[in-house]
């Protein structure tokens, strides 16, 4: 009989990522987010749910197919991912879009392709998971399910989704309306929404803080004012805009506002796949044989 793989082998294909993703940083320089945008990143998604499907149908016939959908496989894949998560969070990183700091790349995580493909060696293993499951639908299975299908969305969605996720900067002088921002590359974009500066101010009681009297204007017509302030972005159509600087040199008597625009339209996926996970959580304490799968 057969030897089943274990620990080592997941953790040697594991190794096998990092050593690949090494050499394509080598080669290719980090990802660019950017040529992976709508509709790439669709095409992208279905090519991973087809090959899912795929290797589920053939896991007869393959013993590495098989032992995907195991703990074997899954610990060392969340082991590397949190320590690369680590990794993130103890360097430097750099503002999106721009060039890494270190010849390696690691100041630029998210674009460092060992650190992605771990991610989309999880996401691979636990679709597979998920499979295995939704094929022998149970009642019991519901907190499973729910869990890691919750972990599968919320994956796809931060991993592919960060390909369509804009961060610009805009400048506006006071009564002037713009429609253009530039994102970290200086790069100038044309966008569907566009703000009139009313006024800025800054206020120094009880601590220092700045705030501009905004309207946002759309091309299909809506229009909002508000007064934007710092840590108080306002919401508009899927974008964020956040009060971001001001004209430093000229200090309270600035009559320019600089912000920050965020879009982020797979985030609402990444919420729902948390909030999949936390259900999971919850059923267990009415399902609780969903927790062995028994």
């Amino acid at each position: 009989m057969r030897k089943s793989w274990g620990l080592t082998e997941g953790s040697l294909v594991c190794c096998g990522w990092i050593a690949v993703g090494m050499l394509l940083q080598l080669l290719t320089g980090p990802i660019r987010w950017d040529m992976l945008a709508w509709p790439v990143n669709a095409v992208i998604l279905s090519a991973l749910l087809f090959g899912i499907v795929l290797i589920h149908l053939c896991r007869s016939r393959f013993r590495l197919f098989r032992w995907m959908a195991t703990l074997q496989a899954g610990i060392p894949a969340m082991v590397t991912c949190a320590m690369m998560t680590i990794l993130l969070g103890v360097t430097r990183q750099v503002p999106s879009g721009h060039v890494p700091a270190d010849p390696i790349g690691i100041t630029a995580m998210l674009s460092f392709w060992p650190f992605v493909l771990s991610y989309v060696w999880l996401m691979l293993l636990v679709g597979m998971v998920c499979m295995t499951r939704l094929f022998r639908p149970a009642w019991r299975n519901i907190p499973f399910l729910l869990n890691h299908l919750g972990i599968f969305i919320a994956l796809v969605a931060g991993t592919l989704g960060n390909a369509d996720m804009q961060s610009l900067r805009m400048m506006v002088q006071e009564g002037k309306t713009e429609w253009r921002a530039v994102d970290a590359r200086h790069r100038a974009h044309q966008l569907p929404i566009s703000i009139e500066l009313h006024d800025f101010a800054i206020e120094e009681s009880p601590k220092l803080s700045f705030l501009s009297d905004v309207t946002v204007h759309t091309k299909s017509g809506f229009t909002m004012r508000d007064t934007i302030r710092v840590n108080k972005p306002m919401s508009v159509h899927g974008w964020k805009i956040y009060q971001y600087s001001y004209d430093e040199s000229k200090g309270s008597m600035s009559d320019i506002s600089v912000f920050e625009l965020v879009r982020d339209p797979w985030l609402p996926y990444v919420y729902l796949g948390i909030f999949m996970m936390l259900a999971g959580a919850l059923t267990m304490f009415v399902w609780p044989a969903g927790i062995s799968g028994k």
